[in-house]
């Protein structure tokens, strides 16, 4: 209970007033196509993300459309619309402590949101995110872990982790756990501003989503 209401206290500024179920949200924290980048960080500031998921056998949701802007550093936030549920999806997620791109430490990630891919949970999650860049320019691979539960009511509570396998800073192949399914994806950044990736949702339906990235984003961070 006392994590809990720290992770409340921690998430305060971000979450409006009236939580609404969200449906469907693209994909989980930590997730590279999230950022529109190889790494699944934030997005830079002054950088808008929108993309177009498409789930054609979805149970729930067939298509959602998504904005996600970088506010600071190390703030961005999102807001989409679900097709079907006819349903707004919102999302905050800020990093207090970022990655020592040099060394071991992680980046520290808080956020609200949907962290079930094609789920309908609106959750508070807690974040460890680390890339590891083994040949330059070449290969990498990015470790995401946390903790999320349900709010407004506190009932549930999922174990979160994702896997990336970065080529050449262009492919990402990546393994997501949402704390109730397993899915792989591919993502494909074709250009700084452009990208498109396949889903393979919980082993059995096939996804794809479209994504256009404006503003400095693309650059290299510091």
């Amino acid at each position: 209970m006392r994590f809990h209401l720290m992770l409340v206290l921690a998430l305060s500024v971000l979450v409006v007033a009236s939580v609404k179920t969200a449906t469907a949200q693209q994909c989980g924290p930590g997730c590279p196509v999230c950022s529109g980048k190889a790494v699944g960080d934030l997005l830079a500031p002054a950088t808008l993300f929108g993309s177009v998921l498409y789930i054609p056998d979805g149970e729930e949701e067939t298509a959602v459309f998504n904005l996600r802007y970088g506010l600071f550093p190390w703030m961005d936030a999102g807001i989409g619309y679900a097709v079907d549920a006819e349903e707004i999806i919102w999302s905050v997620r800020f990093a207090p402590v970022t990655q020592d791109v040099e060394g071991w430490r992680p980046a520290l990630i808080l956020g609200t949101g949907s962290v079930q891919t094609g789920g309908s949970d609106q959750s508070a999650f807690i974040i460890l995110a680390k890339t590891l860049e083994i040949v330059e320019g070449r290969f990498g691979v990015g470790l995401a872990g946390g903790y999320a539960t349900d709010l407004p009511d506190f009932e549930e509570d999922w174990g979160l982790g994702t896997l990336t396998l970065t080529f050449f800073d262009r492919v990402s192949s990546f393994y997501t756990y949402d704390g109730i399914n397993s899915h792989l994806g591919l993502a494909v950044f074709a250009t700084d501003w452009l990208t498109l990736t396949g889903y393979y949702l919980e082993f059995e339906e096939p996804g794809m989503m479209a994504g256009i990235q404006w503003g400095p984003g693309g650059e290299e961070d510091e």
